[in-house]
């Protein structure tokens, strides 16, 4: 078994054919068909298969792909063995939009200018979302605002709680009582399984028997600009609306919710990027501000 061949499996999956992968590697399709050949007599096993003209991978292509990728990522470590400077390739983050707005930013300055040959690729979704891109293998590095969290399979860094402000606009000169009494005026939060949104409504029910009028909207930015125009009160990140509340756009409401919302960042325990995680999570650690 050779390195080229485990690459051109893996091109073939990133590329979704055998012509393509050629095309990408230079190889003639030949080669490449002969390079596939070579791996499935090693493993005693056909990798792909077509089913309606398309390319699939068999069990036997199934179990070796995330095989192949760790070998792939060991090989890399190994050419840079010596040279810590070229740690290059690719680094995918999952982070919901609370943390990329507010503490990414300076993470990524920073880490880019550590690990410049680095390609990150940063996608937003929901916490749950996000957790669940990590363990599929879709992400390297999953961040998530969420109560303490019990996780066996994952490592879990606990980057603190996160303030969360109780916020209408400016001209309203309301106490918490007058805002939940208000039938009328809705509550703009973000998704069904928001954690702080999930963390307000419960406290709302369980010690008010209090249900909010619901505003749904999945964009703190277009939250913030429905509660500055008076429509209705949120609950979000205090680092997400701190320019706001400075410059008297919104005005902060005092409020007896508990909160018990931390920040989270999980990584595999064995990665085939290793190396560039171990790197992201220190430059974490050494940059994040709560």
């Amino acid at each position: 078994m050779e390195i080229r061949q485990l690459t051109t499996f893996k091109t073939i999956l990133d590329t979704g054919s055998f012509t393509k992968a050629a095309k990408t590697l230079g190889y003639t399709q030949s080669t490449v068909s002969a390079q596939v050949k070579a791996l499935e007599q090693e493993l005693s096993g056909s990798l792909f298969k077509y089913e309606r003209r398309q390319l699939f991978l068999t069990d036997t292509g199934k179990r070796l792909r995330p095989l192949a990728d760790q070998l792939l990522a060991d090989f890399q470590q190994v050419k840079h063995l010596t040279d810590q400077s070229s740690v290059a390739g690719t680094l995918r983050i999952a982070a919901p939009e609370s943390l990329t707005v507010t503490h990414l930013p300076t993470i990524i300055q920073n880490f880019r200018q550590q690990y410049p040959d680095v390609d990150l690729q940063i996608a937003n979704a929901t916490c749950s979302y996000n957790q669940q891109r990590l363990q599929d293998g879709e992400a390297d590095i999953a961040f998530m605002m969420w109560p303490s969290l019990t996780t066996t399979a994952l490592v879990e860094h606990d980057l603190g709680e996160q303030s969360l402000t109780l916020v209408t606009a400016a001209d309203k000169h309301k106490t918490f009582a007058q805002l939940i009494s208000e039938r009328h005026e809705p509550f703009i939060i973000n998704e069904p399984d928001c954690s702080y949104r999930n963390q307000f409504e419960r406290s709302l029910w369980g010690d008010f028997h209090r249900r909010p009028q619901i505003m749904e909207l999945w964009s703190i930015a277009a939250i913030k600009e429905m509660v500055e125009s008076g429509i209705g009160y949120s609950y979000l990140p205090t680092a997400t609306i701190t320019k706001e509340l400075q410059n008297g756009q919104l005005v902060a409401i005092d409020s007896p919710i508990h909160n018990e919302i931390h920040a989270h960042m999980l990584t595999h325990k064995q990665a085939r990027q290793q190396t560039l995680i171990d790197a992201f999570v220190n430059v974490t650690l050494s940059n994040w501000r709560n």
